[in-house]
């Protein structure tokens, strides 16, 4: 499992950024910062895929 499979898991159970950040942190041993840039990632390519159902 990648950092994004695990993102994109816990947002689908309606789990809070603060929830997914820390579990991205303790599962792949990210520092925070590393942990909120996955999940910047995440939501660029939601936005993107968004953009293109338009």
């Amino acid at each position: 499992m990648d950092p994004m499979d695990l993102i994109r898991d816990k947002f689908s159970q309606d789990c809070s950024v603060e929830t997914v950040c820390h579990l991205v942190m303790s599962h792949f041993h990210l520092s925070a910062e590393e942990a909120q840039e996955k999940i910047r990632e995440y939501f660029e390519i939601v936005e993107g895929l968004n953009g293109e159902k338009t």
